[in-house]
Parts: C-alpha cells; sequence; structure tokens
C-alpha cells in the first residue's frame, strides 16, 4: 500500500494525453496529443492526481514521500476494455488443432471452442473460479493494466451466468484495480436451447431483470457472427437490456460482415469488438453514432485470422482502440503492452494513436474517461512507470520491459 500522499520526481517524461483529456476528444490523433513533459513530476492525493509538472515541484509538495522516477517515463494506467477471465480448463489442445487446418468454426463444431470453457467451468466451484480470477487479474497487473472490462459467458445458463457476474463483482468489490464487468450470455447457443433467438429471450426475460436489480454489469455483449447469433437473433436481448438502461457492448464482424457495425449504430452501443470484415457503411454510421471500435490483434496473432486495418476506421471519423481479448481459446495473452505494439505494427497505428488505444480511448468505451486514461489533475492516480526514457522505446518495446512501479488509484500493484 502506498502513503495517501506521495510525489514521483525526476521522470525522463510523463505522457500525460492532457490535450485529448481537455478537448475530450477520441480521433484525428497526432504526437501532439501525447502531451509529453519532460523531466516531469507527478503529485498523488489521497488515490488522485493533484499535479504535474516539469523541473522541480512546488513547496507545497515538500511533505510528500518522494519517489525518484531517474531513467523512468510514467503513462496512465493501461485499460483493457475487452477481456474473458473467468473461466476454468485449459484448450491447448485446440491450437494444436488450429496448426493441423482447423477453423474456429470445426473446432466448435467437434465440441471444442467456447462449450469446452463452459463445461469445464460448470465443474468448478466459486472458490476455485475466484481464485483463477484472482491470479489473472494479478498477471495484468504485472503489466501495467490498472482498469479492466471483464465479460461473463462462459455459464450460458442463467444460473451460471449469474454465479459468474456475482464472482466478478465480488472481486470488484476488493480490488484496487478497477473493473467493468459485461454480462455476455449471447457468447454461444447453449446445447439444450432450441435456437439463438430462444435462448436471447430466455436471457431478456430472466437473466437481464437480475442483473439489473443485483448491479452485476455495466453493459450487455453479444457475439454476432455466422453460426453463433444474427442480429435478429439478438434483438430480445439488446432490446430489454436497452429498456432496463443496460448499455451495450457488441463483438461484430470478426469473421463476415454480419451486420453488427450497423447494429452497433442502432443501438449506439460503447463499442464494437474485432471489425475485421465490418463494411464500410456499417463503420460509417459507427462514427456517426459516437461507437468506439475495439481491436484484437492478440486474436489475430494466435489464431492466424486476418489483422484489423484501422486506416478505414480512422478515416471514417471512429475512434479506435485496442484490447487483449483474453480468453482460454482464441487469445490466451494478457500483455497489453504487447498488443499495443502488435496494434501498431499490423492494424496500422501510429504512435500515438497506438498509446491512446490502450489508455484514453478504452476508457472512454468503458465510460470512465472523467477518471481514466490520462495523467491531469482531479484524476484517479493510476499511474505505470515504466523504465524505459521515452514513449518511442514503450511503443517499440513488444511488452518485454517490466514495469518499475504500477498504482492503481493511489494503492501500488506492482
Amino acid at each position: 500500500m502506498q502513503s495517501s500522499s506521495f510525489i514521483i520526481t525526476n521522470l525522463c517524461e510523463a505522457i500525460t494525453l492532457a490535450p485529448l483529456a481537455k478537448d475530450s476528444r477520441y480521433t484525428k490523433i497526432s504526437p501532439a496529443d501525447l502531451g509529453r513533459i519532460k523531466n516531469a513530476w507527478i503529485a498523488v492525493d489521497h488515490g488522485r492526481i493533484t499535479d504535474v509538472g516539469s523541473g522541480d515541484p512546488p513547496e507545497v509538495f515538500l511533505k510528500h514521500v518522494r519517489i525518484d522516477g531517474s531513467n523512468c517515463i510514467a503513462l496512465p494506467g493501461l485499460v483493457d476494455a475487452h477481456t474473458h477471465p473467468i473461466f476454468a480448463g485449459i484448450r491447448a489442445d485446440e491450437f494444436c488443432m488450429r496448426l493441423d487446418g482447423a477453423t474456429y468454426q470445426e473446432i466448435a463444431a467437434k465440441g471444442g471452442g467456447i462449450q469446452s470453457s463452459v463445461m469445464n467451468s460448470a465443474k468448478a466451484t466459486d472458490t476455485e473460479l475466484e481464485s483463477l480470477l484472482k491470479q489473472r487479474m494479478q498477471a495484468f497487473a504485472q503489466h501495467g493494466v490498472t482498469t479492466i472490462e471483464m465479460k461473463s459467458g462462459y455459464g450460458l445458463t442463467v444460473s451460471e451466468e449469474l454465479r459468474h457476474l456475482r464472482i466478478i463483482k465480488k472481486f470488484s468489490e476488493q480490488s484496487a484495480q478497477t473493473t467493468s464487468a459485461t454480462c455476455l450470455a449471447l457468447h454461444a447457443v447453449p446445447k439444450d436451447q432450441p435456437s439463438a433467438r430462444a435462448w436471447a429471450e430466455q436471457c431478456a426475460k430472466d437473466l437481464l431483470p437480475v442483473v439489473k436489480a443485483e448491479r452485476l454489469a455495466d453493459a450487455v455483449d453479444a457475439f454476432i457472427e455466422q453460426g453463433y447469433f444474427s442480429v435478429e437473433d439478438c434483438r430480445p436481448y439488446l432490446d430489454k437490456a436497452k429498456e432496463l438502461g443496460i448499455p451495450i457492448r457488441l463483438h461484430a464482424d470478426e469473421f463476415s460482415d454480419a451486420g453488427a457495425a450497423f447494429c452497433a449504430a442502432n443501438y449506439k452501443a460503447l463499442s464494437a469488438d474485432h471489425m475485421q470484415f465490418a463494411s464500410k457503411e456499417g463503420i460509417a454510421a459507427m462514427a456517426k453514432a459516437g461507437v468506439v471500435a475495439l481491436l484484437l490483434p492478440g486474436t489475430s496473432l494466435y489464431t492466424s485470422i486476418p489483422y484489423t486495418d484501422s486506416r478505414p476506421i480512422k478515416a471514417a471519423g471512429c475512434a479506435v482502440g485496442l484490447a487483449t481479448d483474453y480468453n482460454p481459446g482464441s487469445c490466451p495473452v494478457d500483455n497489453l503492452r504487447l498488443v499495443m505494439t502488435m496494434g501498431a505494427l499490423h492494424c496500422k497505428l501510429t504512435m500515438a494513436e497506438a498509446v491512446a488505444a490502450v489508455t484514453w480511448v478504452p476508457a472512454r468505451s468503458l465510460r470512465l474517461e472523467t477518471t481514466k486514461g490520462a495523467l491531469t489533475a482531479g484524476r484517479d492516480a493510476d499511474i505505470l512507470l515504466m523504465p524505459l526514457q521515452t514513449c518511442e522505446e514503450f511503443v517499440a518495446d513488444l511488452g518485454r520491459t517490466k514495469p518499475q512501479a504500477v498504482w492503481a488509484r493511489g494503492s501500488r500493484l506492482v
């Protein structure tokens, strides 16, 4: 636990993203928007940033505990806005099946994929799932993630979805990391359901009212894709979420143009994620509706599906974020800094865009832009201290270098 008042001094630079925070802007991101301050210091009181500056700190901070940031840079704590961390079981065999040529859909048809994790998670006790979730969140913290979205989706019955969401809520109430829970009940069609539509209708009737009443989720999500859920299948579920005032996120157009980008725009979703095959018209509709496009290059790395090209998305005026998509089958990658470098390389983001894509933009997609994603006075003291000397080194690092320290709301995690 860190002292309630401390100051980090002698930083090579602080990457504050203050210009974006000042303008509340998420597009047309340039190098100047990084808000770089040389020879910087950051003052913290009771979990909040009180000031950021350059040179010698003012005398008002003399009584603060001093932390020497020499030969380091500071950035906002990273924000991972798409993860699937509550599950039991291992699916390494599926990786090897893909090496032999099997597709995601073929693996699922043989009983693998999501259904495999559903079966293994159902066998796990609450204590076992809680322990696994805690271990995984500690690993995220080791990579500098201070804010994280967590999806359910490996329950696929009303009772199991609620069990997983309650475990997430219990963890969130005890964690220094900021969490955002998402109910992804429409992840796959349960084996005992007659159709995708029937499962969506049951979730609308029996699941979402309890989720709302117990405040178990900050959003809902659905996997809109051929072989999973069509836009029409999802309507009872999405309409009920809208009626209850629960925001919407979507798995969108990962393997085909399934109309998910348009659906995200029509429901004014917080984000549409994956986006490999989203249409030009769907992207334009998302931009108009203010939907964030979250790109997940780790999944492309692990499964050899195409990377999403950010250039047409940016050209349409749509905000672009990056996330890990951490999950047991298609992306067991929990290093968001590695994903940031991959996003720059393969999704065609600039340095400034890549940094904003793991801090400022995903904070907006979680509706946390007033407290997260930038180093400015009044925000939560979520700070990543890296033993590097420039932002260029940070983006080029491939997530190799361990953080010097990580604070979440002023509490030291690493």
